[in-house]
């Protein structure tokens, strides 16, 4: 008799749970519960705790009216937090749900029959964790579904993130301190490759919107010293963790360390970890830097990761509703200063060195091609392509940025089709790149991909897909005129190294580009970003009947593309190289070339 009941009772609530599902597809998202609005944060019992410890982490709910169920999703540092699903509880008697699947939890409440909703301030339930790993653990609440005693339900879209700073174990000594027994204190090795700031190292200020980590020279020395002898990478990485949420975020590290440690390996990146993203900085772009600041003891090398300040993002915001497209992350500003006593200078370009940063989406990308990353420029509010990879992991994209440059990033979507590309062969590719701002159409409505490309066009297509910053000094070359459209993007071509002049100082931009002249620039493109020659100059055959036309300046590089299967031939026996490259042709070269050296997604 107990079972049927008990059975009964449970059928009920799948119904109830059925109920819920149903009507959150057909009620607005957000609708209010009752008289004001409510809010919904994750507070933890305590903020810095040892590994082995407890720490719990309590949803409270603010203003909440007639709270009868309710679902609450979180995310949670899997590395360093281990969940205690059967510690965790609810504040009310009902049928509960929880799933954790990776780094991510959902726990659903939900009264029985026919009774009062809570109202008021709550605590919603409390989730039990166990600290496993040393280092800044972050528990980030991002949804909460709410249902009233009416069955009425609402969805709250919450960001708010609770931080745990978690120290490395340590072995206590016995009774009557070090002596007899063994009983010192042994202190647990410290992961060489993380560097968590003491709470002696944070600075405040901004009212507590700015956080700066000022390293410890004593801490940072040995905290090199012990990464470089417990690896044999090339290039090993150091961690830098920032708790918190604020909105600017910097690390200041002492100048002459980082010089001594750049001896002793030229390969190592200093990363820095915040809320916003990440930032992977080689150590070796100190080879670039002056030595006026180096001869000052006291100079200090920043690392910022900020909130675009409010002025820059209205206008990055205008400029991109400007050109049709949606801004879908927060406008991110990085910088690099080198602080002495005399004077600040900021770090813009890193010559033939591409960083690498991650921005974090609250949402799914489900479409890259029709999305990228973007960089504004406040003093000339000029918007471009930045090559960017996008990746889904745990229900949320990570867009990873490769650029030789620093400035203020945002990610958008943008689509753009082109009339006279429909059933094209290079349609895909046409269409990505233009919906990523590498290439432009001749119209609003057509792109024309059978007309002929010049070698000034095809320059300037390599150097938006890099996504390098254009020079605006006179080019090099007598033909190319400081006043044509071209001349910053053949001036910053020729910088790079990706393009050479016929002779006599001419470039010769007008002339039509030949598929092998095309085929020499883009294996240029691929060298500056790996950072070596990117073909074997001893390779110089191919299977082409016609391979005796290819120009001996253009053999290498023709021989390692079609290797590589970065270019075909005109006809399965011929490769033409003499023949020029149409519109067609030179989006499909760009397209490979940047999936190639992982500019953009494959």
């Amino acid at each position: 008799m107990l079972l049927k009941k008990e059975c009964a009772k449970m059928r009920k609530v799948g119904l109830l749970l059925m109920t819920w599902m149903l009507l959150l597809t057909v009620l607005p998202i957000g609708m209010a519960l009752g008289a004001g609005t409510p809010s919904f944060t994750a507070e933890p019992n305590i903020s810095q705790v040892k590994v082995g410890e407890n720490v719990t982490i309590t949803i409270q709910g603010h203003n909440v009216t007639d709270l009868y169920g309710y679902e609450v999703v979180l995310t949670y540092d899997a590395a360093r937090l281990e969940f205690n699903k059967d510690q965790s509880n609810g504040s009310f008697e009902g049928y509960k749900v929880v799933k954790n699947t990776g780094n991510q939890i959902t726990f659903a409440l939900t009264k029985v029959g026919k009774v009062a909703g809570e109202s008021g301030d709550l605590s919603m339930c409390t989730l039990s964790f166990k600290a496993i790993q040393s280092g800044s653990a972050n528990v980030s609440l991002q949804k909460m579904t709410t249902v009233t005693s009416q069955l009425l339900p609402a969805v709250w879209q919450v960001s708010h993130q609770a931080s745990i700073q978690i120290d490395a174990k340590t072995t206590n000594p016995g009774p009557g301190g070090g002596g007899g027994g063994g009983g010192g204190t042994t202190p647990t090795k410290e992961d060489p490759t993380l560097y968590v700031p003491k709470e002696s190292e944070m600075r405040i200020e901004g009212g507590g919107t700015s956080v700066t980590a000022v390293i410890d020279r004593e801490r940072l020395t040995q905290k090199l010293a012990d990464l470089h002898t417990s690896t044999s990478m090339d290039h090993p990485v150091l961690n830098f963790d920032i708790p918190g949420t604020r909105a600017s975020n910097a690390v200041e590290l002492p100048l002459d360390i980082l010089r001594n440690s750049l001896k002793d390996n030229q390969g190592t990146i200093l990363t820095i970890r915040t809320h916003l993203g990440t930032y992977d900085l080689p150590l070796s772009i100190l080879n670039q830097v002056g030595t006026d600041a180096g001869s000052d003891a006291s100079a200090t090398l920043i690392i910022r990761i900020d909130k675009a300040k409010s002025q820059h993002e209205l206008q990055f915001d205008q400029s991109i509703t400007e050109n049709g497209m949606k801004r879908v992350s927060d406008i991110i500003d990085y910088k690099i200063i080198l602080k002495s006593k005399d004077k600040e200078e900021e770090i813009h370009n890193f010559g033939n060195t591409f960083v690498t940063r991650v921005i974090q989406l609250d949402s799914v990308i489900q479409d890259p091609s029709k999305a990228t990353a973007v960089v504004y420029d406040p003093i000339t509010g000029e918007m471009q392509f930045v090559p960017s990879v996008f990746t889904t992991k745990n229900g949320k994209t990570e867009v990873t940025i490769i650029r030789n440059t620093n400035s203020m990033y945002a990610i958008v979507q943008n689509k753009k089709s082109f009339d006279d590309m429909i059933g094209h062969w290079a349609q895909k590719d046409v269409e990505e790149l233009a919906s990523k701002m590498i290439i432009n159409g001749t119209t609003d409505h057509t792109y024309t991909p059978e007309m002929q490309v010049t070698r000034a066009q095809f320059a300037a297509l390599l150097v938006r897909g890099l996504g390098l910053p254009t020079e605006t000094t006179p080019s090099s070359f007598t033909d190319v005129a400081a006043t044509v459209w071209y001349a910053s993007e053949v001036g910053t071509a020729a910088k790079y190294g990706l393009v050479e002049g016929v002779g006599e100082g001419r470039f010769n931009p007008d002339a039509q580009i030949t598929r092998e002249q095309m085929v020499v620039m883009m294996m240029k493109a691929i060298g500056l970003v790996q950072g070596t020659s990117a073909f074997n100059a001893a390779s110089t055959n191919t299977s082409f009947a016609d391979q005796d036309l290819v120009s001996d300046y253009a053999r290498s590089a023709v021989a390692n593309a079609v290797g590589k299967g970065l270019v075909q031939g005109k006809t399965e026996t011929t490769f033409a190289p003499q023949d020029v490259a149409t519109r067609a042709e030179a989006a499909v070269i760009i397209k490979r070339v940047l999936q190639y050296v992982n500019l953009i997604n494959k």
